[in-house]
């Protein structure tokens, strides 16, 4: 193992990461930009690591191990790393990974800004007029 990945399993161990709730807290992340999204339940959270099972909106089903090097698909079906290795390419957050493998993602997500720009425009807009009343 490189000194590199060794730091950051030192710092797992040193500082007690619960990989399990960190799974969750991707999973709350980008539900709303994939059509499914769960901890896998074949692949049980280990100190180190968890995985999610993840179907894009393009409908390509992966497999995510999550760990202190970020994140790295490990199969093409759910519940499946056959295809882990260190070669694989990581990603610091679900966002890179989504961003790299599914083009409907970014449409999804920029969706998402502009729905939340324009309600905030919105908020702003009724309180402008709220002070001119005043």
């Amino acid at each position: 193992m490189d000194n590199s990945v060794t730091k950051y399993y030192k710092y797992c161990d040193d500082n007690i990461i619960d990989w399990t709730q960190e799974a969750e807290a991707v999973i709350k992340d980008i539900t709303q930009h994939v059509e499914d999204i769960s901890l896998s339940n074949k692949l049980p959270p280990a100190r180190t690591e968890s995985y999610i099972n993840i179907t894009t909106l393009d409908g390509n089903q992966m497999c995510v191990k999550l760990n202190a090097e970020g994140l790295q698909i490990v199969g093409n079906v759910h519940d499946d790393k056959t295809q882990e290795s260190s070669s694989n390419t990581r990603y610091e957050t679900p966002y890179a990974l989504l961003s790299d493998v599914c083009p409907a993602y970014v449409h999804s997500f920029g969706n998402s800004l502009v729905n939340a720009l324009s309600k905030l425009e919105q908020q702003l807009d009724q309180e402008h007029n709220m002070s001119d009343v005043e």
